[in-house]
């Protein structure tokens, strides 16, 4: 059986990983609507390759107006979406377990102009002491749910500082098929990635069961069924042949899933919604 991945191993991984960026001059760091959309739309930008689940949870956090909601970024990671978020008025903080990430979450916010509306912290969040009961009205947490699920007290705490009615959007790949599973398990083998990068640990229907016990109105928006082989075709989107590869795959999908909606359980992405 694998060993658990400790907060403090996870923690050391991604220090490296942000370190890099915060060579970067301020320009380069700015983040905003245009910015989002357009790192999504290309090719070159690793956001292309997950777009069309991104721009689905832009849709849910914008369902409710976001200015003035106190909105968590959980798990922010260079806070992409959460200063985006700030740029639309909302008052927000950044969690994450790397400090590292949370300097670079900061120092974006001052470079996009939002530096009085973000906050920062970094913490476990298994214990989340510093947020009084009921601090957030919405919570995003793109691909990190499935790391803090892991330790206990993670999800009593993240309900306990929702309000009463707050929502809650989690962008995340889904672990419903285990043929993809597999394949990714043998995709992050085969590229050397680290265990902390987390292709062990998959948000899947057993999670989502937990979800239930503290949240209501929870929905599960499966996408990308055969269009998961796109990540083989992860670093090549720059060439006209997979761009188009990908785009057969996702209208297979597209017409394969209204015909027989109940496909969507093997589909390898997914958006989640709750009320707390």
């Amino acid at each position: 059986m694998q060993a658990m991945i400790t907060p403090e191993q996870e923690r050391a991984f991604y220090d490296r990983q942000y370190a890099q960026f915060l060579a970067m001059p301020d320009h380069a760091l700015r983040m905003d609507r245009v910015v989002l959309l357009g790192n999504m739309a290309n090719p070159a930008h690793p956001f292309f390759e997950r777009r069309r689940l991104y721009r689905m949870a832009m849709a849910e956090l914008e369902v409710e107006p976001l200015a003035g909601k106190r909105v968590l970024d959980y798990g922010c990671g260079p806070a992409d979406f959460g200063l985006w978020m700030a740029t639309e008025s909302a008052e927000v903080t950044l969690l994450d377990l790397s400090p590292l990430a949370i300097e670079l979450g900061l120092r974006r916010a001052q470079a996009s102009g939002v530096a009085r509306r973000v906050k920062g912290v970094a913490a476990d969040a298994a214990r989340l002491d510093m947020f009084a009961d009921g601090a957030f009205d919405l919570v995003f947490a793109c691909a990190s749910l499935h790391h803090t699920m892991k330790y206990p007290g993670a999800l009593e705490e993240l309900a306990r500082i929702m309000r009463p009615g707050a929502r809650l959007v989690l962008c995340e790949t889904w672990g419903g098929n285990p043929l993809l599973n597999a394949a990714r398990r043998w995709r992050a083998r085969l590229q050397g990635e680290e265990e902390e990068q987390g292709e062990e640990i998959i948000l899947a229907g057993a999670e989502v069961e937990l979800l239930r016990g503290h949240f209501s109105q929870v929905r599960v928006q499966q996408l990308s069924l055969l269009a998961m082989g796109k990540r083989l075709l992860r670093g090549r989107f720059q060439s006209g042949w997979a761009r188009a590869a990908v785009g057969a795959l996702e209208a297979v999908d597209r017409a394969t899933l209204a015909v027989c909606p109940p496909l969507r359980r093997w589909c390898g992405e997914a958006v989640i919604t709750a009320r707390r």
